[in-house]
């Protein structure tokens, strides 16, 4: 893959920042180009990125040490996680009274947090512990949510009325430059990010998936119940920043003009060297998760009829696992040239030795296979869903859109592409890598460089007082000390 031989880009001076809920075992397409556009951001624009994560179900280590062997983490990302710098704060950062709790629980070996439910099944507190099994802090969900820190001696600490207060703590400390610019990329986060609206932090809310549901018709039917809080909380971010024209012209559809929604697709490392060969003109591919809303099953379908149409020997190649894989996989076994790889690291470059791939989601955001596809001169064909597929495909030129849904249209689109003369398919190949270029990490980091711009030419710096000087007294506290400083006294 290419690399810059050094930063290219400039970005506004601060803490950068990329927020999501957790790292998952088996992460797909939103973690992933949450890290390559962190990588980016290092490599691009000479910045550290500090990657934040919250769950307290996370084992942090474990998720580096995964990440740093997938080549993941590389210079200047860096990942972080809440409960885990909670539970490595040295004793005199705890903030503790002298006297000693007694009876204080010891975490098992291993065991970083202990979940208590009540008959309900609903979540009554959390333990974190450390490595060593000492309890580092409870979280107590109570009728008032409370979390409190304690020392290796097990003396009570510091503590917060809210969750939310010990995340703004956290920030203050994982993010000492100020300002600081978050991406915010986890659905989850949407709500928190939008309290700090005001703040010296800058958020940008970068949306992955589509924000209507299934049902609807237009660009005013029903939300999902996911993306809700992004039109709720939209005004209350710096920057909202979607994948596809489409999708932020749908949102200011429905809610009006607004200054602050961008459109940034994600990007993607481009291969270097010559258009590849793509000798097995028959071979088709699939990069999705083994979910439902991914319909794999579907483009085993369409391949299966496009092989029944026109007697040729086409074949798939299905990359990636999920909840779905024991029913894709009895699929497969009916249909000859099907084969089920599982998760591939690095299956984008398989790209390279197929000649077209099916995307036959739900919806999506931008699907980041279709850029890795396209430079490597295979031919994409997608349902016509939103959003994605029509903002980067032109139908018959570069890849080929069809019905969303339509299985016999899939077919059709795959024999098409499949009986075309040897220079219509050549050029289609060339316009692919061509419609990629604009989605280089090069491009789409200089497109992030324009937001921040404008989001801090929009809205001047916030400067407040750095972590200590005030403690941790509670903001009424602040307001009212600030108050009797400006009295003038006769």
């Amino acid at each position: 893959m290419p690399h810059s031989p050094g930063p290219t880009t400039r970005f506004p001076s601060g803490s950068h920042a990329a927020a999501t809920w957790t790292i998952p075992a088996d992460y797909g397409g939103m973690t992933s180009a949450l890290l390559r556009r962190s990588r980016a951001f290092a490599r691009e624009a000479g910045v550290p990125v500090r990657v934040l994560t919250f769950s307290p179900d996370l084992d942090a280590a474990a998720a580096r040490r995964t990440l740093e062997e997938r080549g993941e983490l590389t210079d200047g990302v860096t990942l972080h996680h809440v409960w885990e710098d909670l539970r490595l704060l040295p004793d005199d950062a705890v903030g503790a009274t002298r006297s000693r709790a007694t009876d204080l629980p010891r975490g098992a070996d291993g065991e970083l947090v202990r979940t208590e439910t009540g008959p309900d099944g609903d979540v009554r507190r959390q333990l974190h512990f450390r490595a060593d099994g000492t309890l580092a802090a409870i979280d107590d969900r109570g009728d008032e949510r409370r979390v409190t820190l304690y020392t290796r001696d097990g003396r009570a600490g510091r503590q917060w009325g809210s969750v939310w207060a010990l995340y703004r703590y956290w920030l203050d400390r994982v993010l000492p430059e100020r300002p600081a610019y978050v991406v915010v990329d986890s659905k989850t986060m949407v709500k928190f990010f939008a309290s700090l609206r005001g703040t010296d932090v800058y958020t940008a809310h970068l949306v992955h998936g589509a924000h209507l549901s299934a049902k609807a018709t237009d660009a005013h039917g029903p939300l999902t119940v996911a993306r809700t809080p992004l039109v709720e909380h939209l005004d209350d971010f710096d920057a909202v920043v979607f994948l596809t024209a489409g999708q932020r012209r749908d949102v200011v559809d429905r809610v009006g003009e607004r200054a602050h929604a961008y459109v940034v697709p994600n990007g993607t490392d481009l291969p270097e060297g010559p258009l590849p060969a793509h000798e097995e003109r028959y071979r088709g591919a699939v990069l999705a998760s083994l979910h439902g809303r991914k319909r794999v099953g579907q483009a085993i379908a369409g391949v299966e009829r496009a092989r029944d149409r026109t007697g040729l020997g086409l074949t798939l190649d299905v990359y990636g696992d999920g909840p779905e894989r024991a029913r894709v996989e009895g699929l497969a076994a009916k249909v000859p040239g099907v084969t089920l790889h599982g998760y591939v690291r690095g299956a984008a470059d398989r790209l390279a030795d197929a000649s077209f791939l099916l995307l036959t989601s739900r919806a999506e955001g931008l699907p980041l296979v279709f850029a890795e596809a396209m430079s490597r001169g295979c031919v994409p064909i997608a349902y016509d869903i939103r959003y994605g597929p029509a903002d980067i495909i032109t139908d018959g030129v570069d890849g080929f859109l069809v019905p969303d849904g339509d299985v016999d249209a899939l077919a059709a689109a795959i024999e098409r592409f499949v009986t075309l003369d040897d220079d219509a398919v050549r050029r289609m190949r060339e316009a692919a890598v061509a419609t990629a270029q604009g989605y280089s990490d090069a491009a789409v980091v200089a497109r992030w460089a324009d937001v921040l711009e404008d989001v801090t030419r929009r809205r001047p710096q916030v400067r407040r007082p750095r972590p200590g000087r005030r403690g941790d007294r509670p903001a009424w506290q602040a307001r009212l000390a600030g108050m009797l400083r400006r009295v003038r006294w006769w």
